[in-house]
């Protein structure tokens, strides 16, 4: 009797413990069989040139990035708890690990621990930032490959046929640091602050002599979301700058806002984003000192149908350099884009998904000026019918 007692309180203590933490495995896998081509034109006085690139095959992450994550929580009593979250992205066509934020590989998606409570939540490493979260809430499509931004592909080189890495979309996702989050009565609140500084220093007999290397990384970010019933609406932006030697090499603000309202029968989305980057060697990869200032609006529809859904999404984009010494504009684009599709969901965990995608012609062209008679234009179209699985 008494070895049974024993064994029934070892048992519930065992409970308890779990009942006070827990761990959770998770994952999605979103694969799809695609189509794209990305066309850029270059015009001059001497002629033009013209670069086509097409690809079609099966691929990983239509949607949404597959994924591979764990999570846990330990209730420290009071209200508070111990949380972390650690996400890596992986391609669910060849089952390879993928860097999703350039940092390598490993936990490239998500890499949090902090402590959560009646306050909100605080957080240590590497998130996503305010402004992220609110154009991932406020697009019909969310921040899938087929999102009215994510279209956008880029400024095409004016020097010359090719693209270039800069990309109307492509705003700050993460920040490594310190973060925030919490909501009061339908307020939400999120903040970033990420620091880090670098000096290196060479002594001779006890005495500085020279600084070989002094470089400093700063940023912070806020955003602010008020939801109310079928209304929702956000504000958010952050500002990011390194310098080395006491000189700003980069500077990069941006902010947007957006909102959406749920009728029932469908849900409208809404959001517009502005962004700054100084200095940026899209231009001319030689070139250190053009800057860039760029909008995006984006609206969208969806609308359920029992299991199965439509979305579409429609995008409009400004873009203007900047001679970073001067200041003068050295040359400006624009270009619009769209996205429709369906979805199916055979259950909360499992649907299937056909999307049709394009961006119409980003014309960049000389101002003032700079590239006297030279215009480029770039064209993205995509289409994919695909899985997505979550576990």
């Amino acid at each position: 009797m008494k070895k049974s007692l024993i064994a029934i309180a070892a048992l519930a203590a065992v409970g308890a413990a779990s009942a006070q933490s827990s761990v959770t495995l998770y994952g999605l896998a979103d694969v799809n069989l695609g189509y794209s081509k990305d066309t850029v034109t270059v015009t001059t006085p001497d002629g033009s040139g013209k670069l086509t690139n097409r690809k079609t095959g099966f691929q990983s992450g239509g949607l949404q990035g597959s994924r591979l994550g764990v999570k846990g929580v330990e209730d420290l009593g009071n209200g508070l708890k111990a949380v972390f979250n650690y996400e890596l992205g992986f391609d669910a066509i060849n089952g390879a690990f993928t860097d999703n934020s350039k940092d390598g590989i490993g936990f490239s998606r998500r890499a949090v621990v902090g402590l959560q409570g009646g306050f909100g939540s605080v957080l240590f490493g590497k998130d996503y930032t305010p402004l992220y979260n609110l154009i991932t809430a406020t697009s019909a499509d969310g921040q899938s490959s087929f999102d009215a931004g994510a279209l956008t592909t880029g400024a095409p080189n004016l020097n010359g046929v090719g693209g270039s890495s800069y990309k109307l979309g492509g705003y700050k996702e993460r920040a490594y640091g310190v973060h925030y989050a919490g909501n009061f009565s339908g307020v939400g609140v999120q903040a970033f602050g990420e620091y880090s500084n670098s000096k290196t220093e060479l002594a001779v007999t006890g005495q500085q002599t020279n600084v070989s290397a002094n470089t400093k990384s700063q940023g912070y970010g806020l955003g602010v979301s008020y939801a109310n019933g079928p209304f929702m609406v956000g504000v958010a932006g952050h500002q990011v700058k390194d310098t080395a030697a006491g000189t700003t090499v980069s500077k990069i603000t941006e902010y947007g806002v957006g909102g959406t309202y749920d009728f029932g029968a469908a849900k409208l989305f809404a959001n517009y984003l502005y962004s700054k980057n100084r200095p940026n060697a899209v231009l001319d990869a030689l070139n250190a000192n053009v800057n860039t200032k760029a909008e995006e609006a984006n609206i969208g529809v969806l609308v359920p149908f029992g299991a199965a859904s439509l979305v579409a999404e429609y995008g409009h984009n400004r873009v203007k350099f900047y001679d970073g010494v001067s200041g003068e504009q050295m040359a400006k684009g624009k270009g619009n884009d769209w996205m429709i599709g369906a979805n199916y969901a055979f259950s909360k965990r499992t649907d299937v998904y056909a999307r049709v995608g394009r961006s119409n012609d980003l014309k960049v062209e000389g101002v003032n000026g700079y590239f006297d008679d030279i215009t480029a234009r770039a064209k993205t179209e995509k289409a994919a019918i695909g899985l997505r699985h979550k576990f």
